[in-house]
């Protein structure tokens, strides 16, 4: 696995505001579309298909995609991870065109996405090495999750499907193991097993997630103070909130709520935040 397998053109964390539209094209690189809030309507050729959150589009060179049109869901916009990228090893290419143009993700496929934007975006040392090497691996889950797809048992994705939902709705009261276990009808040990299997992350990390989304939202667009915040998204405990944060954002409830509204976070829920990444090989246009 080495930077010769292929070179990232650029990145972006995008917004499209309710309406908005992406006029159909094609261009000669490969080019991912990660849903990550809202949903739109995605031109596919000829057809129109419709994409929300933990989609994406997979487009590769002179495939013909746009957008005609995005909504906003439970108040958020249509926004996504984009990467632009061309691919140098003929192996991985002839894996690449086989998956689909549009796809389901997965929570450990969009976590490593947002690592390969965050290093795009604050060029540590050796960022260009971990964005490439990390989305490298991005890539290889997307191949293996779309051979393996076909074979999920339907029973154990509609019990996860259950407990996101259960969640989704009831993330500001106390969530148990047994009440989820209740609420599908299996053991707690299968639910636990059965959550992890297919999304590569435990209930309580899903749980922590949805919450700390919210919050983030509560941050932006009121007023209330951070203990408030906390209490309102199912957090008694201000410094178990912080901490919790803190560990999925990178930064805490204060210092997300400043950068945001000063706008100086290029990653952020209101600017375009765009990264281009240099490297020493040969470039296209963007």
């Amino acid at each position: 696995m080495t930077l010769n397998m292929l070179n990232i053109l650029w990145l972006a964390k995008s917004e499209y505001p309710a309406g908005s539209s992406l006029t159909p094209h094609k261009h000669d690189y490969y080019q991912i579309y990660y849903v990550i809030s809202g949903e739109g309507d995605f031109i596919v050729g000829n057809e129109s298909v419709k994409m929300g959150r933990g989609m994406y589009l997979f487009t590769r060179p002179n495939d013909i995609h746009g957008i005609s049109s995005t909504r906003d869901v439970d108040g958020n916009p249509l926004r996504m991870l984009e990467v632009k990228y061309v691919v140098f090893d003929n192996e991985l290419e002839e894996s690449l065109n086989q998956i689909p143009i549009v796809c389901q993700g997965t929570d450990n496929i969009e976590e490593m996405l947002a690592l390969v934007f965050k290093e795009g975006i604050d060029t540590l040392p050796w960022y260009l090495e971990i964005a490439t090497h990390t989305f490298i691996a991005v890539l290889y889950y997307m191949i293996r999750f779309q051979k393996i797809e076909l074979s999920t048992n339907p029973k154990k994705s509609k019990v996860v499907d259950q407990i996101k939902e259960n969640i989704q709705e009831n993330y500001r009261n106390e969530i148990s193991l047994d009440h989820l276990a209740k609420f599908v009808g299996h053991s707690k040990n299968y639910i636990c097993k059965t959550f992890k299997e297919n999304t590569s992350m435990t209930i309580n990390l899903y749980l922590n997630k949805v919450r700390i989304d919210k919050a983030a939202e509560l941050l932006l667009n009121t007023d209330y103070d951070v203990a408030e915040i906390g209490r309102e998204v199912g957090y008694n405990n201000i410094f178990h909130f912080i901490k919790t944060f803190k560990k999925i954002v990178g930064t805490s409830p204060g210092n997300f709520r400043k950068n945001e509204l000063t706008g100086n976070a290029l990653v952020s829920s209101k600017v375009k935040a765009i990264a281009t990444i240099p490297t020493q090989q040969t470039r296209h246009d963007i």
